[in-house]
């Protein structure tokens, strides 16, 4: 098995790897709370939390399945907690490998680049998700940005 401690400082090449032998998240973990963590390479990790502030999701913190077809993303900013841009939970191919993965979509009238956006969820361990980060627009579609979401157990 597959520890997301190895995936914390992997190089992109492996975390995709790793996300391509994984199998989509069972209908079980698609409720409740996840902390996010952000993995991979430094200049990713370091440049992630930046990133996030610019394009209007500053102080993210994880995310929320309002149910198993409506997700929300968790803010965390000055102790505060917020909620913000939902997304449709989806089971479908991935844009990454094609196969069976759960996507997360913000939807057309989404702010941009969030309009953009897909969001994919494939199951690490019982309490973990392997995700990847799509900007499904030509040429960016190519590149996806990883990050787990763990639950508190």
């Amino acid at each position: 098995m597959i520890r997301k401690e190895h995936l914390i400082t992997a190089s992109l090449t492996s975390i995709k790897a790793t996300y391509q032998q994984l199998s989509s998240a069972p209908l079980a973990m698609r409720q409740g709370e996840y902390k996010a963590q952000f993995i991979g390479p430094w200049w990713l990790r370091v440049s992630a939390a930046p990133s996030l502030f610019l394009s209007g999701l500053g102080g993210w913190f994880g995310k929320k399945f309002i149910n198993q077809n409506l997700v929300t993303n968790i803010l965390l900013n000055r102790g505060q907690r917020s909620e913000k841009l939902q997304m449709e939970c989806l089971e479908e191919a991935s844009l990454i490998d094609g196969k069976q993965t759960i996507a997360l979509y913000y939807g057309k009238t989404a702010p941009i680049p969030w309009r953009w956006v897909v969001d994919e969820l494939r199951q690490l361990d019982e309490h973990t998700m392997l995700c990847m980060t799509i900007i499904n627009l030509p040429f960016l579609k190519h590149f996806s940005f990883p990050f787990i979401l763990s639950r508190d157990v």
